[in-house]
Formats: structure tokens, sequence, C-alpha cells
């Protein structure tokens, strides 16, 4: 989750909202595997669900509730660290 927010910070969904598999891959530059493990991983833990295409690739994704309370920590968290 933290790789997804700092290379792409501006791509975190409202509540509610879902991502794009291939773009998100296409901005992450990441392989197709890469991606899916990542994903599996994050559902695993509870902080994202996954609508998986045939090929076994994230169609959408969406963050669960506890995935946006880990998100909103973690920026509060950044918010309190004083800039170097």
């Amino acid at each position: 989750m933290a790789v997804v927010t700092r290379r792409c910070p501006h791509r975190r969904p409202a509540s509610g909202s879902d991502l794009n598999g291939s773009a998100l891959r296409a901005e992450l530059a990441l392989p197709d595997e890469d991606l899916s493990a990542a994903c599996a991983y994050l559902t695993d833990e509870g902080l994202i669900s996954v609508d998986w295409t045939s090929h076994h690739t994230p169609a959408t994704i969406s963050l669960t509730h506890e995935g946006i309370r880990l998100m909103e920590e973690l920026e509060e968290e950044e918010e309190a660290q004083p800039d170097d």
C-alpha cells in the first residue's frame, strides 16, 4: 500500500470509488505478476477488494474500510513529521 501511495499519491480513491487495474498497472509500470501478487497480499490483509479478470489480473481495485483507515493513519503520520 505504501508503494502505491508514495509513487502515486493522487490515486487514493475516495470511499466507495474504484481504481482501474490496467491504468494503475501502467502508471506504476509494474508487471502483471507483481501487481497481482501485491493485490492478492493486500486483499488477504483486508485492505483492498479486487475484481479479477479471467487472467487473474486486477480489473478494479477498491479500498476497504480498514484500508481507508490505514491510509488516513499514514497520512496523519506524514503530516506530523517535521520537514527535513
